[in-house]
């Protein structure tokens, strides 16, 4: 895994920028300035082909958009219209999260938060949940592994044609062991001490370079011009 030349804290605020210019009205010229803005952070940070590949999703919703505006007024053509633009606006948001994991350590995030003082009451759900995903990914693995040793079709088309058979060799067992693992992981949060009141040590130095005030000043430019035109 590559490491992330920005601070944890500098990506947090990517994410709450993003999912602002979610929930407010922007004009298309303001939502393809950010989202160029995000593929250049994809860019700088060394991922550039997950940049490229959802900076072309982008491009595709948007003409997308346009061809299907111009076809005239028809329901489905509204509604397909309508899945399009919906897409378009969730995917800054989109691009924001995966940017923020992508090259950056669970310890390297716990780090960022306890260091902006983040209520326990937070802290411990997110020790958690930054765990859960990955353990739940490799228990789907080992899951599909023991079917196919089996000789049971784990394929799309198998899972689609034999729903009961789905959710009696897959679902189930991926109900429990995600029971199991969230059980497992909050008894090791628990047992690291993130719940204490007291000041916790780690092996992760975080402090904001150059470039991470460049990318909240940019922010903020995206900020104070959507004020001045509102």
């Amino acid at each position: 895994m590559n490491k992330s030349v920005f601070d944890p804290r500098t990506k947090l605020a990517v994410i709450l920028f993003a999912s602002l210019t979610m929930m407010i009205p922007i004009r298309w010229e303001e939502e393809c300035l950010f989202v160029t803005f995000l593929f250049l952070l994809f860019v700088w940070s060394g991922f550039w082909k997950k940049g490229i590949t959802l900076y072309l999703l982008f491009l595709f919703l948007t003409w997308t958009d346009q061809q299907l505006f111009a076809q005239g007024e028809h329901v489905w053509l509204l509604l397909l219209d309508f899945f399009s633009v919906g897409y378009r606006r969730l995917l800054p948001t989109i691009m924001a999260a995966v940017f923020a994991v992508s090259g950056t350590r669970n310890s390297e995030w716990m780090a960022a938060l306890q260091k902006i003082h983040l209520p326990n009451v937070l802290l411990v759900p997110l020790a958690v949940l930054f765990r859960f995903f990955p353990t739940l990914i490799q228990d789907f693995k080992r899951i599909r592994q023991a079917m196919r040793l089996r000789g049971i079709g784990v394929t799309g088309v198998s899972l689609f044609v034999h729903p009961v058979q789905s959710l009696e060799y897959l679902l189930i067992p991926l109900l429990m062991s995600a029971e199991k693992t969230t059980t497992e992981l909050s008894a090791t949060a628990l047992v690291r001490g993130l719940a204490t009141d007291t000041r916790h040590t780690t092996v992760y130095d975080q402090k904001l370079q150059w470039r991470d005030g460049l990318v909240l000043l940019v922010l903020g430019g995206f900020l104070l011009g959507r004020v001045w035109l509102a």
